[in-house]
């Protein structure tokens, strides 16, 4: 035995429309499972120089998503809504010259605030560049500004974080808001 149940409009107990249907197969919803914009995805396609053994802040050169406009490609800040977010960056960081890499880092400024940081030192120079990565989740309150900075403390060469190409990004940074966090 089946059983169909028809309706045009499902409601919350508010009188608030979730779901409705027109009648020809077209279901329209609204906030069914909650809004988890903005969204952020962003990627450096081409390398960007940085002084040596300073913290500097990324500008990502590509949006891949950016949902709620909360990146400025000009000074690599974001300001996102009020939320909690995850956060994720990841960079490729070295030097100009094989085996010049001495230390280097990846973290979040979340307004003046340092979170996240991942360090590597190396004290055998073997390295030009490294691969780091960090995440954090962290809450919003709609005017708080986050930036991804990383710095390079190379023996010899030009210290950067480096690009990539189409479809291949040297550094990326991405937030997703949580829903119901």
């Amino acid at each position: 035995m089946t059983s169909i149940i028809k309706v045009n409009t499902i409601q919350d107990a508010g009188g608030n429309t979730l779901l409705e249907a027109n009648g020809s197969g077209t279901i329209t919803t609204n906030n069914i499972g909650g809004n988890n914009a903005p969204i952020l995805s962003v990627g450096l396609a081409s390398s960007q120089n940085i002084s040596d053994n300073t913290w500097t802040t990324v500008i990502f050169d590509t949006e891949t998503l950016d949902a709620g406009n909360i990146y400025n490609s000009s000074t690599g800040v974001a300001t996102p809504t009020a939320g909690t977010y995850l956060m994720i960056f990841v960079a490729n960081v070295g030097g100009s010259v094989d085996n010049s890499l001495r230390n280097a880092g990846v973290k979040f400024l979340v307004g003046s605030t340092t979170t996240a940081e991942q360090t590597l030192i190396t004290n055998y120079y073997t390295h030009k560049f490294a691969n780091l990565v960090t995440s954090y989740i962290q809450a919003f309150d709609g005017s708080t500004t986050v930036a991804c900075q990383a710095y390079n403390d190379v023996v010899s060469g030009q210290a950067s974080i480096y690009g990539g190409g189409a479809h291949r990004f040297g550094a990326t940074f991405q937030m997703v808001k949580l829903i119901g966090a």
